[in-house]
């Protein structure tokens, strides 16, 4: 009997093999068939006895005691970093600010019962007013805007000088300026409270407290005329239902911490206003609004946050920025920083307020300094040359707004200024 061929011997094998057999070799040979060249040799490449094998050996490698102490301390910096990347920013020390309870654009907001309100007690004061209300005009705003001033000045006062032709005084420029430029309500401050002493009670010292007596609206927000608005403060009527609310002065040790002045966001009570004006009856001279407030409402009163409602132009001369950006870890960038703020505050004791000027000693002592940069050991001067335009272009606009009477002038400080002004003193050296 003829041999068959090997084609016919193939045939004849696959034909009395099982039929499971069969598929079995029918799908090794068709995936073999698909194995790239080189990569048949590889345990790794495809499914197979060879990552069977290196899955064993992942598996007693993680049961080893040095690679689960690795992986557990990767795991906690990984995780540190991140819970400070993501939570600790938004605090601050003692404890976070409140937020606004609802978006300046609700419909249930009555916007005729908010009210910003500037006290002023003399003419420098006058022009800085003039230079937040043309920016808070200029930025948009909702709240109606009340000034409050001496009941001896009048928007009509003439000069008694025959040479000046009957022409109105500068404090009356100025009043009127705010009444028919910037929609300013005058309300002269004799309206507001009948002096029961002597002396008077309501000296320049307290005059912003009587703002608890504008009971016609539902809140008032005094705003110092050393500011100057950068954003839109609205949402600053927004905040939790309080008697006051105030930022924190965040420099030094947390424990030593005081309200800030500056900004004041009352709750008007007439129950309030007559206590607060037996607190004045019985102060010491040399106490102040501050000082009021801060044993009048101790536990009472709700932090408005430093970020983004209150910069204080003292924080370009510190080197720890740390408490005013709620985060050792976050980078200070002062551009970034006063673009992002809301109100600036000019506040750097012992150099004067912005409508005076210390002299160069002082300028060249208490100037921010410049820092090494990191990077080849460069010079950093970013924070003093902000701070210095940041003067530098108050100047020019005060002389612009309110005549050269106003041009800023060079002035000390009187001793008990960090007391008037709040109490804005660099504690920690960093001056």
């Amino acid at each position: 009997m003829p041999s068959a061929s090997p084609s016919q011997e193939e045939k004849l094998r696959i034909s009395i093999l099982e039929p499971a057999d069969a598929v079995q070799m029918s799908k090794s040979s068709e995936r073999s068939a698909n194995i790239p060249l080189g990569l048949d040799k590889d345990p790794f490449a495809i499914a197979g006895p060879g990552s069977q094998f290196g899955m064993r050996r992942m598996q007693r490698l993680a049961t080893r005691p040095a690679f689960r102490l690795f992986a557990t301390v990767l795991f906690v910096i990984l995780s540190t970093r991140w819970v400070l990347e993501h939570f600790h920013e938004d605090e601050d020390w003692p404890g976070r600010g409140v937020k606004p309870t609802t978006g300046v654009e609700s419909h249930w907001v009555d916007w005729d019962r908010k009210q910003y309100v500037q006290v002023v007690a003399d003419e420098e004061k006058l022009c800085g007013a003039i230079l937040v209300w043309h920016d808070i005009e200029s930025i948009g705003s909702r709240a109606r805007r009340t000034l409050l001033y001496p009941s001896s000045w009048s928007p009509d006062e003439l000069e008694t000088d025959p040479a000046l032709n009957n022409s109105l005084t500068r404090k009356a420029h100025l009043l009127r300026e705010a009444r028919d430029k910037y929609y300013v309500r005058l309300h002269p401050m004799d309206e507001l409270h009948e002096n029961k002493t002597a002396r008077g009670i309501w000296t320049d010292e307290y005059m912003r407290l009587l703002a608890f007596k504008l009971t016609d609206f539902k809140r008032v927000l005094i705003l110092d005329s050393a500011s100057q608005p950068k954003g839109n403060l609205d949402s600053v009527f927004l905040l939790p239902e309080a008697p006051l609310a105030m930022p924190w002065v965040f420099w030094g040790e947390p424990v030593g911490w005081t309200f800030s002045n500056q900004m004041m966001l009352i709750t008007p009570s007439l129950e309030e206003f007559a206590k607060i004006e037996a607190e004045i009856e019985s102060a010491d001279p040399d106490e102040y609004d501050l000082t009021i407030v801060e044993r009048r409402y101790r536990h009472k009163t709700l932090k408005i946050p430093q970020r983004p409602y209150h910069l204080m132009t003292g924080e370009l001369r510190r080197t720890d920025h740390s408490k005013y950006l709620g985060s050792p870890s976050k980078q200070w960038d002062p551009e970034e920083v006063l673009k992002k703020s809301k109100l600036l505050h000019f506040s750097d004791w012992p150099i004067p307020r912005p409508w005076a000027s210390a002299n160069q000693s002082t300028l060249n002592k208490y100037m921010p300094k410049c820092l090494k940069s990191e990077w080849f050991g460069a010079t950093n001067c970013k924070n003093r040359i902000l701070w210095m335009q940041l003067y530098s272009d108050y100047a020019a606009k005060r002389k612009g707004f309110c005549g050269s009477h106003f041009e800023v002038k060079i002035e000390e400080q009187t001793p008990d200024a960090m007391l008037r002004h709040g109490r804005f003193l660099h504690t920690d050296g960093d001056s």
